[in-house]
């Protein structure tokens, strides 16, 4: 959001007071306000004011002088956006050594230097793509919009000189600016669907918002000869569409795509609408209060976010996020006041300088030296927070790989189909033992029966003191600690509908199993794995992202649209299924997803839309119950808890959920489905801990390390002997 280019048109305070309105959008959004979910319209409000003002400025300044200066133009930019923004991610940086996680501080730096080079809109496209990205919110976020300007303030006055060389200058300019307007709007339409978050960050996909308003300013001479009761109903019309589309306009509602069309259509005709008597931009917009916000609101939208991520970071790290008898929301306005404080000091102690003061002298060298600077001090912190993260990380834990004795012994005390070190046969009167999961044709017999060895004792929770030494995984690589599905093209992401042909395990055995369902069945896969390899199954599986194995439309949050592709795959795993026909199959997913229909997230409802699919599968069929979840990012919160491991513990009410297994029950009633419930191997005490012997059980929230889910094949094991065995 650049600031206000007061000084340098003809000032109108309406369109101050339009920004105030439009930083108050944003605002309610982020503070979560009812009914103003739709409150990121403001940044549209902002797009559009900015290419009106914007484009203004240069065709009159080619009308004025016969030429653009582009030096001057980039010089007056810089010494405008760039000090209160270099202010704000630098202090930012800082802030987040104290507040966030060490295990952040990298990401977070990153960040920063997205921020500080103009290219923070295509730095979070890249990773908003990334299902398992971390799952804090950078403070940075929103300098997207931001880069998105600057971008346009660097290729729009080269496009209007060249457009300007061919032809009449307004009549040019405004054939450029159609033109633009057109092919983004079109290319924002389409990649909405299938790129949701590149038709959000992007210019190419948000310039025809910036061109709309370029329009309206080279139209401006004939509006201005247009009666006002004219003029004052189109502002009228602007204020209803801006209503409008807030109420409207929902988190489901794909978004920029068509619907974006509205707060941009409302802002121009607000715009048009002038300052008319009987207009809003007369009654509603030029009032002191609404104008003031629109003074400060550029540097109130560079603090209000970070303000807003750290606040509550540190409150909840504190145990302090909700407060007996205080509404959240109370909480979250109060961090907006402290950040309007904050603004109006950046205003004034920062802005104004550099916009009316002494510091707003200086041409052409002072703007390069402004702006230099400005990089200059973001890349400096920004390199300086990630030799602090790095050095946190190593003081957090330590990476000496020390294997845990019961945990080594695990291998060799579990039984196994492969002969133990000792060389000796392994036991054949196990409950289910090595033997397929369907009468061997062979005829070979088994095996002579031999003494079961004494299983090894349970590694115990790690509820309080220090992290231990020779963490697996580390801190350091736990978000990393995936199942080879991702690495072999085996899972599928978000776009896939085609079911990999994939087989793991033994795949001549006799014995074929099939894991079915979202990232929570991935997240078994380790363990599936580790028994296929003991048990000589052929294991299948079939995964993807996000996709809730349930008969109902869903909704996909990394989309913003219905998840049709998840749909489509869902069908396409059935017909496999009954293709291949495998002994046993397991189902299991997210307890908690967004569906396209309200009624459709009452549990039981998903249950029975479970049993229809089981209906349709043949043989076997075993619902797993979901995971339990951690109220932390656990890797995040060890890394800042390194010495008090139960400030990261969940209690295990919280951790299941008050929807724990009312799913899976309700289809085992439907279908018959036997149910396998590991939740206590996972959660043993109460408070559930982040660490069991010296296993990593979270690698974010809600996900298990490969690790630990690999330890869990011994209850699994048992788990599915109870089912198969005669």
């Amino acid at each position: 959001m650049s600031a206000h280019p007061r000084s340098e048109a003809r000032f109108r305070p309406d369109l101050e007071g339009l920004r105030g309105v439009a930083i108050l959008l944003v605002l309610a959004c982020h503070v979560a306000i009812p009914g103003a979910r739709a409150g990121f319209i403001g940044v549209d409000v902002f797009f559009v004011l900015s290419g009106f003002l914007i484009t203004g400025l240069l065709v009159d300044e080619h009308e004025r002088t016969g030429r653009i200066q582009l030096g001057a133009f980039y010089a007056r930019r810089a010494r405008r956006i760039l000090p209160a923004a270099a202010v704000v991610l630098v202090t930012t940086l800082l802030a987040a050594t104290i507040v966030m996680s060490p295990l952040d501080l990298a990401r977070i730096a990153g960040d920063g230097l997205a921020a500080g080079l103009s290219v923070a809109n295509i730095h979070f496209a890249l990773s908003a793509t990334d299902y398992f990205a971390p799952t804090d919110l950078s403070p940075m976020l929103h300098y997207w919009s931001l880069s998105v300007e600057e971008q346009f303030y660097l290729f729009w006055p080269a496009l209007l000189i060249v457009a300007m060389r061919l032809g009449s200058p307004r009549r040019a300019a405004a054939i450029l600016a159609g033109s633009v307007m057109v092919a983004s709007l079109v290319l924002c339409i389409a990649l909405t669907s299938e790129a949701t978050a590149w038709a959000y960050f992007s210019l190419p996909t948000r310039a025809w918002q910036l061109a709309a308003g370029g329009i309206l300013a080279l139209a401006g001479l004939g509006l201005t000869r247009l009666p006002w009761p004219i003029t004052a109903a189109t502002g009228w019309a602007g204020v209803g569409i801006i209503v409008a589309a807030v109420v409207v306009i929902e988190p489901m509602t794909p978004y920029p795509g068509v619907a974006a069309t509205a707060p941009a259509a409302g802002t121009l005709a607000l715009i048009a609408g002038g300052s008319a008597p009987g207009s809003p931009g007369r009654l509603l917009l030029s009032g002191a209060p609404i104008r003031w916000l629109g003074r400060i609101s550029y540097s109130l939208y560079l603090w209000h976010w970070p303000v807003l991520i750290f606040g509550t970071t540190a409150l909840a790290q504190a145990d302090m996020g909700v407060w007996p008898g205080v509404d959240p929301l109370l909480i979250r306005l109060g961090l907006v006041g402290v950040a309007v404080v904050l603004a109006a000091l950046s205003w004034r102690l920062v802005e104004q300088p550099f916009h009316a003061g002494r510091l707003s002298y200086g041409g052409r060298r002072w703007g390069l030296v402004v702006g230099s600077a400005a990089l200059l001090s973001v890349t400096i912190t920004s390199s300086a927070l990630s030799y602090v993260a790095a050095h946190d990380l190593v003081n957090a834990t330590d990476s000496q790989a020390i294997v845990d004795d019961i945990d080594s012994r695990d291998d060799l005390d579990w039984p196994s189909s492969a002969p133990p070190p000792d060389g000796t046969d392994p036991p054949a009167d196990l409950p289910w033992s090595s033997a397929p999961l369907v009468p061997s044709p062979s005829g070979r017999e088994d095996p002579p029966p031999a003494p079961t060895p004494t299983p090894a004792p349970r590694p115990k929770a790690r509820l309080e003191g220090r992290i231990p030494r020779g963490l697996t995984p580390s801190l350091a690589t736990a978000r990393d600690d995936e199942d080879r599905l991702l690495r072999d093209g085996c899972g599928l992401g978000l776009a896939g509908t085609e079911p990999p042909d994939c087989v793991y395990g033994d795949r001549h055995g006799a014995s074929t199993v099939a894991l079915v369902g979202d990232s929570h069945a991935l997240n078994w896969f380790p363990a599936f794995e580790r028994l296929a390899g003991r048990r000589h199954w052929r294991l299948v599986p079939f995964t993807k992202f996000s996709c809730v194995f349930v008969d109902m439309r869903i909704w996909s949050d990394h989309l913003k649209r219905e998840y049709t592709e998840c749909e489509v795959w869902r069908e396409r795993v059935v017909a496999k299924l009954r293709r291949l026909k495998p002994d046993l199959v397991v189902i299991t997913s997210n307890k908690w997803f967004p569906p396209m229909v309200d009624r459709d997230g009452e549990p039981k409802r998903q249950g029975a839309a479970l049993a229809r699919l089981i209906e349709r599968i043949p043989g076997t069929v075993a619902i797993l119950v979901d995971t339990p979840r951690s109220n932390h990012d656990v890797p995040a919160c060890l890394a800042r808890h390194p010495a008090a491991i139960e400030a990261c513990t969940t209690p295990r009410k919280a951790a299941l959920g008050w929807r724990h297994r009312i799913r899976e029950v309700e289809a085992r009633r439907r279908s018959g489905s036997p149910l396998i419930d590991l939740s206590k191997a996972i959660c043993p005490t109460d408070p559930c801990p982040p660490i069991i012997g010296k296993r990593l059980v979270y690698r974010d929230h809600h996900h298990l390390t490969a690790t630990f889910a690999r330890s869990l094949a011994r209850d699994l094991d048992t788990a599915l002997a109870k089912i198969l065995s005669p």
